[in-house]
């Protein structure tokens, strides 16, 4: 803000280079790395001083705030196994009062920040006064998710504030940075370098991940259980890693040396096998899948040859490695064979959240009541509620028909913008926000942050590559 009031700081050099590297992509990977040495060295504060200093650099310096994108969406990952709250072993520094003191810290002057600029963008500028497209279809579902469960008896302020903070998460980054961002200044391939990037970060903590949980070390049987970091257990790792998917794949149809971001795709795939959760890799091949085909359609004919004869080098790869190695296969991946196909008890899950959908079909029960399914502790302090491990029976039994209504609007506004004046960015963002979907449907990833904070962007760019898009037609 302050190049505004003191335009001569646009001068000096020092300001310069800040902005012209905090609006570079390797300020996007050094948001990337700083967040992969947190998760693996568990330096969650003093990076999260980084990320604050950062914020603040921006806030204050830079003509828009495209540059802190990366670190709403890289935030969510910073968090280790070592320091994860829920183990069992109870030495996380969260759970002392000097590490929760730093990070209210860390929220309430980014809050502070954040919310002057947003404010001083909206009254300063005219451009910025316009309601984004999706704005009714986020207010519905905003409106269903806190009044969840208000006529049933469960219904509490924690239920609403936990509602609160469910469409905060879901839709902070998409209208936080409609006001703040300069769209002139969003390039159409920014969403494959964010995607691309999210993605390297988490092949890189899935490496720490198995590693952690003694993977590369154990002589018997492993146990998949064991495989959590610090913000999510090994289904919700699967779920963003499927949502990056497609980002590699739109460099391989656009890029000379496509084949390369191929190969990245495929070890992206790979690493969905080692997470071990049959979600990740049956939604994984599907996305996988769906993603090669638009891309072998939309690339130029001489990059064919290269992207086939890279695709058909991993499939031998992949043949030769479970012929040959079955045994090891076995072993490392026993838990997950032995699971097989059974449905773990969702069955069962799925029956008893419509019946609690039935019991008030109209606004639910509430985010806090399970009726019989409980999966872990539902104590009065914990804050996160178990779940019915299924996005759709989710929103009915705790949000009734209200909340269903409000979600197939949301969707059908987001569709709109997919469809209208399509181009094959708009594809490709509209896989990510369909991994999404599809990996909802076997559990709550459209409830958790991370995927929250990636969803809301890629639907701003949608609505920005939209928005050109148009401008591009008028004039």
């Amino acid at each position: 803000m302050l190049i505004y009031f003191l335009p001569k700081l646009q001068d000096v050099k020092v300001i310069r280079i800040i902005q012209t590297f905090l609006n570079s992509k390797y300020s996007m990977f050094l948001i990337a790395a700083l967040a992969l040495i947190s998760n693996i060295f568990s330096l969650e504060i003093t990076v999260l001083y980084i990320y604050l200093s950062i914020v603040i650099i921006a806030m204050l310096f830079c003509e828009d705030l495209l540059s802190l994108i990366p670190i709403a969406c890289c935030s969510y990952y910073t968090f280790s196994r070592q320091n994860n709250p829920l183990s069992h072993d109870k030495t996380s520094v969260f759970l002392e009062s000097a590490a929760k003191t730093n990070l209210f810290i860390i929220i309430g002057i980014t809050a502070v920040f954040a919310i002057s600029r947003l404010v001083f963008e909206i009254v300063t500028k005219e451009e910025k006064r316009k309601l984004p497209k999706l704005t009714w279809g986020f207010v519905a579902l905003g409106l269903a998710y806190v009044i969840g469960g208000i006529f049933s008896g469960y219904y509490d302020g924690r239920t609403a504030f936990f509602g609160f903070t469910q469409i905060a998460s879901l839709c902070f980054c998409y209208f936080y940075f409609y006001f703040t961002v300069d769209f002139k200044k969003v390039k159409k391939s920014y969403f494959a370098l964010l995607g691309t990037t999210i993605a390297v970060l988490l092949l890189f903590e899935i490496v720490g991940m198995l590693y952690f949980s003694g993977f590369f070390s154990i002589t018997e049987n492993f146990n998949r259980g064991l495989l959590y970091t610090g913000w999510g257990i090994n289904n919700n790792v699967a779920a963003a890693m499927v949502m990056c998917l497609p980002a590699p794949f739109y460099y391989a149809c656009k890029k000379k040396y496509g084949g390369i971001f191929l190969f990245l795709a495929n070890l992206l795939m790979i690493s969905l096998f080692f997470v071990q959760s049959r979600n990740g890799i049956v939604f994984g091949l599907f996305v996988f899948a769906i993603c090669f085909f638009v891309t072998l359609f939309n690339t130029k004919k001489k990059n064919l040859p290269s992207l086939i004869l890279t695709q058909f080098a991993f499939m031998i790869l992949y043949a030769v490695t479970i012929f040959s190695a079955q045994e090891y296969i076995l072993e490392m991946f026993g838990s997950l064979i032995d699971k097989g196909l059974s449905d773990n008890g969702r069955y069962e899950i799925y029956r008893n959240g419509f019946k609690q959908f039935l019991e008030n079909p109209y606004f639910g029960n509430g985010f806090y009541e399970c009726g019989a399914y409980r999966w872990g502790d539902n104590s009065i302090g914990k804050f996160f509620p178990s779940r019915y491990h299924n996005t759709y029976i989710q929103i009915l039994a705790s949000c009734g028909l209200f909340a269903m209504i409000a979600y197939l609007y949301h969707r059908f506004e987001t569709l709109k913008i997919v469809f209208k004046k399509i181009n094959i960015e708009k594809v490709f963002m509209g896989l990510i926000v369909f991994a999404l979907i599809v990996m909802s449907i076997l559990d709550c990833h459209f409830f958790n942050f991370g995927p929250g904070f990636l969803y809301s962007t890629i639907l701003l760019l949608l609505e920005i590559n939209l928005i050109k898009n148009e401008s591009l037609t008028i004039s």
